[in-house]
């Protein structure tokens, strides 16, 4: 396996150039979060089918990634280099549709395909990354479907929220879809919440 890393925010790529777009944030950010999401949800709430999260700075421990998503998925590796094949044919194809756009000369179409290959181990980097992050929301999305988890509570910040709402989205459109929403609200205490509500 490749060792994960923050890579960067998503490129444009072109016969003009490469923009960073900053506003399309690395996965990598939010793994942290995700990972310690899946591993405090899947308890017995049996009782309590709620989960409420106070630790604001995560940091990701990469080993702990690996062996906690392997529990959840024991071909997750080779799940992973199936996705990691499929992306690298997927910047191929982008190469083979540069050569056969009509309205660009060669010299354009050399440009374009040089800054794809430039960007090639960057955009990979960060596909794996995604993958990441994708399997780690499909499990936690398991375990809630699984343990009919009604509620997951977290402290308002960037992470939180986007995770949140990545799960949010998943369930909204899975098969079978549940009714999720995401919400910002105050606790008890006067701090602000961001807080993940699931109909199941």
């Amino acid at each position: 396996m490749s060792k994960l890393h923050y890579v960067g925010p998503r490129v444009e790529i072109s016969h003009q150039g490469i923009v960073y777009k900053k506003s399309k944030e690395d996965k990598y950010v939010y793994l942290g979060v995700a990972l310690e999401v899946l591993k405090d949800i899947d308890n017995n709430y049996a009782e309590k089918p709620s989960y409420s999260h106070h630790f604001e700075n995560i940091t990701l421990e990469e080993e702990n990634l690996h062996t906690t998503l392997i529990q959840y998925e024991n071909k997750f590796e080779e799940c992973i280099t199936e996705e990691c094949k499929k992306y690298k044919e997927k910047i191929d194809h982008q190469i083979a549709h540069v050569h056969t756009l009509p309205h660009l000369s060669y010299v354009d179409k050399e440009v374009w395909v040089k800054n794809i290959e430039i960007m090639r181990k960057y955009k990979m980097e960060r596909a794996l990354n995604k993958m990441y992050y994708i399997h780690c929301i499909q499990d936690i999305v398991h375990v809630i479907k699984d343990k009919k988890i009604k509620e997951i509570t977290a402290p308002f910040n960037k992470n939180f929220f986007h995770v949140l709402n990545t799960v949010k989205g998943t369930l909204i459109t899975g098969k079978p879809s549940l009714d999720a929403k995401v919400i910002e609200e105050y606790n008890n205490e006067g701090n602000m919440i961001v807080k993940l509500t699931i109909r199941n």
